[in-house]
């Protein structure tokens, strides 16, 4: 077991599991005095058989969506706690291989995230991505219900 957490990742949808996992990872960086890296990931899946046209604006549309994810909880964290080191990062791909290696790119101590996120089919039971992200991350990773 790792004594300390210094090197933090919290992985968000805007989901309100992954808003509380955030506010999870706050704590453990204050406490660690760790830094902290925050990223939300647009699954390109999503845009595999759009028919006509084309899919730069749908594309912009999801960027901006994922980019004011990610300004609500840095605004929270500046009202909240302004002793933790935090950066963020936007990121496009599968989320839950994008997480993992960017885990293993930053050589993060600490995965969080949150059991379930927007998907219908995953409040039904650890979502996908979670459990994916538990399996194969080359560190520990904490899940927040």
């Amino acid at each position: 077991m790792v004594d300390e957490y210094k090197n933090i990742l919290v992985a968000v949808d805007g989901s309100e599991q992954s808003k509380k996992a955030f506010d999870e990872a706050i704590n453990i960086a204050k406490r660690n005095k760790g830094k902290l890296t925050l990223t939300t990931v647009i699954d390109t899946a999503s845009f595999t058989g759009t028919t006509g046209g084309s899919s730069i604006p749908l594309m912009q549309e999801v960027h901006e969506k994922a980019q004011s994810i990610i300004n609500e909880l840095e605004q929270h964290r500046v009202a909240e706690e302004k002793e933790v080191h935090l950066t963020s990062q936007i990121i496009a791909g599968n989320p839950k291989r994008e997480i993992v290696e960017l885990a293993e790119k930053l050589e993060i101590d600490l995965i969080v995230i949150g059991a379930t996120g927007l998907g219908a089919l995953s409040l039904l039971l650890v979502g996908s991505t979670t459990a994916y992200v538990v399996n194969q991350a080359p560190c520990n990773v904490m899940v927040v219900k």
